[in-house]
């Protein structure tokens, strides 16, 4: 439509004399809906009286740009109004009740007519979205839902009612419905410092003079002729137009995280029927948080209790993750088996590293957490704290950070952060770094990147040891790392341990807080980075005695057993195939298909590989 419109009308709307129709931006009297029974002065159309107006509770102004864009839709745009013209039977009838419920011109359905040619999802260059064109923004001042399961923009009742309130907010603000479409469509400011401006409130002088944008000078004309045409089709060739049949629902009750495709299956509807009934739902499956108001078609009702019993037998599709303070989204993505770049795409809007507190939606089964392999350093300053009606937590940040950025959002004093961990103040708190803090008893430990005391290694502060530490922890380890507990035989020592497993003697004892000079003895516990590539051998025979096993949790509490392989079925990795559409097609976890098949965070799947399902 945008194309062929340029082409129509390749030099500016002439409100002065327009070429094929030589009429000045203010006509007699006779030619605008409020006129009388006066005598017809001109008119050169298919027949020779003027078309009918006094039905439109809109003035409609027979001018010029009005007569070229009925041209248009004559010529050029016949075709793509003519489709318009048939998809507003789908919604005429619903949206007509909604405005006269609103009082506000039903005539107003031809500005949906123009703005989305009655297409749910239609998307603007500038990102208004739906029915009605709505920007975000807008749409929620105007009460229209919008999050990561649902878009109020693409629900045609929710939009319709949003859209008759603002129109009734912007005729009390103009008086004028002119004025009120072009600021639906220029926005209320840039309308009001135009009347300002040329100290007219006249729609069609301010067009004249150029007051407005050029997209408004076009808007209004477009509007009223499309209302025009559709007051009497037939009389300007539309007569053949088949409109669609009305859209017809009852809406029911459904629980939290229904999925429309299993749904749809067992009332036994065709897999977008459903949807297309329910636009405004965003990913397939009903928010959670509570029951939600699904439409489906009528007579269905009696099939419903069935039908959501089998929607409820497999899991939604996706779930929701509070994004934490000092979480960084690739590891997220990664703990999810997906790249960043889906993560994004899935929440769309996604800026940056997020704002704590914002809700992600994520694969269903993925539980984001601090990675296991991660070498974790707290620094122990030496000094003993007992502070009343506070609780001791420990804060992990994944990237650096300033230690004002930390103190701002635990409502502490950088001093304080500082004295508990021996701290320099000023200095940027690295990644690997585990902070003890002192909250308040009410904190919310969900809003931050937590870990729990047992996963820490304490070290000295300013220690040789302590650099050693940290130095490991702030380096990315490969997700064949596992952390395992070892206790020390007779005759071993740190170098038989590395050698054994694959690793550094640094490696070790950074794990452990371990100084440089600092040895071991028999009977001792200590955890192990081995890396799964380079010391399968060793593991597999160390499994055999007790003496090696996965690390899970606090040394001291840690009995060293394996655990049985339950029994499997084998796949084939087709092409296309993710963790996440294995586990899903199989009804499995992603962590279960994981443990399966002993793999860690990063799992690269290559066709034709054979797989354990459990």
């Amino acid at each position: 439509m945008a194309r062929l419109e340029a082409e129509w009308f390749s030099r500016p709307i002439a409100f002065a004399a327009a070429p094929r129709l030589p009429l000045s931006f203010q006509p007699p009297i006779e030619f605008t809906s409020q006129a009388s029974t006066a005598p017809v002065r001109v008119w050169k159309g298919k027949k020779d009286t003027p078309p009918q107006l006094e039905g439109l509770q809109i003035p409609v102004t027979l001018n010029g740009p009005v007569r070229e864009y009925i041209a248009f839709f004559q010529g050029r745009g016949r075709r793509i109004y003519a489709q318009w013209l048939s998809r507003m039977g789908r919604y005429r009838e619903l949206m007509q009740t909604i405005l006269e419920r609103n009082h506000v011109p039903t005539e107003l359905l031809y500005i949906c007519m123009i703005e989305s040619g009655f297409t749910t999802g239609a998307l603007s260059h500038a990102g208004a979205v739906g029915l009605w064109q709505f920007m975000k923004r807008t749409g929620t001042e105007f009460g229209l839902r919008h999050d990561n399961w649902v878009d109020g923009r693409n629900d045609p009742e929710a939009a319709t009612e949003a859209a008759a309130k603002l129109f009734a907010d912007l005729y009390g603000r103009f008086g004028s419905w002119p004025l009120a479409m072009a600021a639906y469509n220029a926005g209320v400011g840039r309308v009001s410092r135009a009347i300002t401006q040329y100290n007219t409130n006249d729609y069609w002088r301010l067009s004249a003079m150029g007051a407005i944008t050029n997209e408004a000078t076009h808007y209004v004309p477009k509007a009223m002729a499309a209302m025009i045409i559709g007051q009497d089709p037939e009389r300007f060739g539309f007569g053949d137009v088949q409109p669609e049949a009305p859209i017809a629902f009852v809406k029911v009750q459904v629980p939290q995280s229904t999925r429309l495709d299993l749904l749809s299956k067992r009332l036994g509807l065709d897999a977008n029927a459903l949807a297309e009934l329910n636009p405004e739902i965003r990913r397939g499956v009903t928010p959670p948080g509570g029951d939600y108001n699904l439409r489906i078609p009528p007579g269905m009702d009696h099939k419903l209790e069935a039908a959501l019993g089998a929607a409820r037998q497999k899991p939604g599709l996706y779930a929701e993750h509070r994004l934490r303070f000092g979480e960084r989204l690739r590891d997220i993505a990664q703990s999810c088996d997906m790249s960043l770049f889906a993560l994004r795409r899935l929440n769309e809007g996604l800026e940056g590293e997020g704002i704590p507190g914002q809700m992600l939606v994520i694969p269903h089964g993925c539980d984001p957490q601090v990675s296991p392999q991660n070498l974790m350093i707290a620094q122990d300053p030496g000094l003993n704290f007992d502070i009343p009606d506070r609780k001791e937590v420990f804060f992990a940040p994944q990237t650096r950070m300033e230690l004002g950025e930390i103190a701002a959002f635990f409502h502490l004093s950088p001093g304080h952060i500082a004295l508990w961990n021996g701290l320099d103040p000023d200095a940027y708190v690295q990644r690997g770094m585990v902070l003890r803090l002192f909250v308040p008893k009410d904190f919310d430990e969900a809003s931050a990147l937590l870990v729990p005391k047992s996963r820490i290694t304490y070290v000295d502060s300013g220690t040789p040891g302590a650099k050693n530490a940290l130095m490991h922890a702030q380096k990315e380890r490969p997700s064949t790392v596992e952390r395992i507990v070892h206790t020390i035989s007779n005759g071993e020592n740190l170098w038989t341990l590395a050698k054994k497993y694959g690793v550094s003697v640094d490696a070790i004892r950074a794990e452990n807080g371990l100084e440089p000079d600092e040895g071991v003895v028999t009977g001792q516990r200590l955890v192990i980075p081995a890396d799964k590539s380079k010391s399968i051998k060793a593991q597999g025979k160390e499994s055999k005695s007790g003496k090696g096993s996965k690390y899970t949790g606090d040394i001291k509490g840690s009995k060293g057993k394996r655990q049985s392989v339950k029994s499997s079925k084998k796949y084939v990795i087709q092409q296309g195939d993710s963790l996440w559409t294995i586990a899903r097609k199989h009804n499995v976890t992603l962590e279960a298909l994981k443990k399966a098949n002993g793999w860690g965070a990063n799992v690269r799947l290559v066709p034709g590989q054979t797989i354990r399902i459990p």
